[in-house]
C-alpha cells in the first residue's frame, strides 16, 4: 500500500504524475535522518524531542532531513493522536524542495488538499505530502527543512490524555526506511535512499480555571462563597497568582476576596482557592460578572461567573 513518487523531471505542463513500478534502494555512503525537529530548527537533534507548549498556542513542527544522499523527491506521512494533536497545516516555507516543484499530493486529517488521499495509510491526526523538483537535485551531502506542521488542540485533551507522539505511519514498503511511510528517492539514478527515522513527543504544559457555582442569585448583606478550581495540564508546575475584577464597576459594588491569592500546582494536581463575595445594605442592586484570572507571569488564565443582587 504504497503511493509511488514521480522520480523522473516532469514538464510543467504535464497535468499527471507519472508512476513507477518499486525502485531499487540507492547504495549510500551513507544513511541520513529525516526527523521531527523544533519550528526553529533546520537540522535534527541528537535524541527524540519532548516538547511542550500551552493550550492556546499553535504547537508547530519542522520535519527535516539531514546529511542524506542526493535526492530530488520525497513521500512523507507525519502521525500524531488527532484527539490531542489536531494537525491543521502544511508549510512548505525553506523547504530544500523549492520552486519550480510539484507538490503531488497533500492530505491532512484524512481531507485531500491536493491531489487524493491513501486508504489505510492516511487518517485523522496524519498529514501526508509528496513533492517534486522539476529540474534539479537536492545535492549530498543534504540536510535542511522539507516541510512543517501546523496543529490545534485537539478535542478530548485531558480525556485521551496530554501528550501525543509525532511519528511517521507505518504500512508503507518499499520505502527508505522498509514499514514506515518515509520515501525520499533520487529520480536521476531511479532509486530510493535509505534513511533513519526519528521522531518526538509533545505534551500540553498549561493550568485550566473553574469556578462553582457560575452563576448565583443572591440577597443584599448576604456573602455567597465560591469555589475556584486550578488544574495542572501535562507537566505543568508553578505558582499561579490569583485575582478578581468586577463589571460593572459601581460605587456600591459587592466586595471580593480569595483564599489564598497564590495556589502552587505540580504535575497531575488539582487545588482549589475560596471566592467570598460581600454585599451589604448599600450594595447596588443588579447583575454583575465577576472575573477571576490567574497568571504565572508568563500563561494567564480566566473564568467569570455572574451574581444577581436583589433586594429580597
Amino acid at each position: 500500500m504504497s503511493r509511488y513518487l514521480a522520480l523522473s523531471i516532469i514538464v510543467a505542463a504535464l497535468s499527471t504524475i507519472i508512476a513507477f513500478p518499486a525502485l531499487p534502494t540507492s547504495r549510500a555512503q551513507g544513511v541520513g535522518t529525516v526527523c521531527i525537529a523544533d519550528i526553529s530548527s533546520t537540522s535534527c537533534p541528537s535524541a527524540p524531542p519532548s516538547f511542550t507548549g500551552p493550550l492556546d498556542k499553535e504547537p508547530q513542527f519542522a520535519v527535516n532531513i539531514q546529511n542524506s544522499d542526493s535526492f530530488n523527491a520525497y513521500d512523507i506521512s507525519v502521525k500524531t493522536n488527532a484527539g490531542i494533536l489536531n494537525p491543521f497545516s502544511v508549510d512548505l516555507t525553506g523547504s530544500l524542495i523549492h520552486d519550480p516543484r510539484t507538490i503531488v499530493s497533500e492530505c491532512v486529517n484524512n481531507q485531500p488538499v491536493i491531489g487524493s488521499c491513501r486508504s489505510g495509510i492516511d487518517d485523522y491526526g496524519v498529514v501526508s505530502l509528496a513533492v517534486t523538483a522539476l529540474g534539479y537535485n537536492v545535492e549530498a551531502p543534504a540536510s535542511g527543512r522539507l516541510f512543517s506542521i501546523t496543529y490545534n488542540t485537539g478535542d478530548f485533551v485531558g480525556v485521551l490524555g496530554d501528550s501525543s507522539p509525532i511519528e511517521f505511519q507505518t504500512g508503507c514498503a518499499n520505502t527508505s526506511n522498509d514499514g514506515s511511510c518515509v520515501t525520499i528517492a533520487d529520480g536521476t539514478t531511479r532509486t530510493t535512499v535509505p534513511e533513519t527515522l526519528q521522531g518526538a513527543t509533545f505534551t500540553f504544559r498549561d493550568f485550566s480555571l473553574g469556578v462553582s457555582p457560575d452563576f448565583q442569585t443572591i440577597k443584599k448583606s448576604s456573602s455567597p462563597a465560591f469555589t475556584v478550581t486550578l488544574t495542572s495540564v501535562g507537566d505543568y508546575s508553578a505558582t499561579v497568582r490569583l485575582s478578581t475584577s468586577i463589571a460593572p464597576i459601581t460605587a456600591h459594588a459587592p466586595a471580593r476576596s480569595l483564599d489564598p491569592t497564590t495556589v502552587t500546582l505540580s504535575p497531575g494536581s488539582t487545588s482549589t482557592s475560596t471566592l467570598t463575595v460581600t454585599t451589604t445594605r448599600s450594595t447596588t442592586v443588579g447583575r454583575y460578572a465577576i472575573t477571576i484570572t490567574g497568571t504565572d507571569g508568563v500563561l494567564i488564565r480566566s473564568v467569570s461567573l455572574t451574581l444577581l443582587v436583589e433586594n429580597r
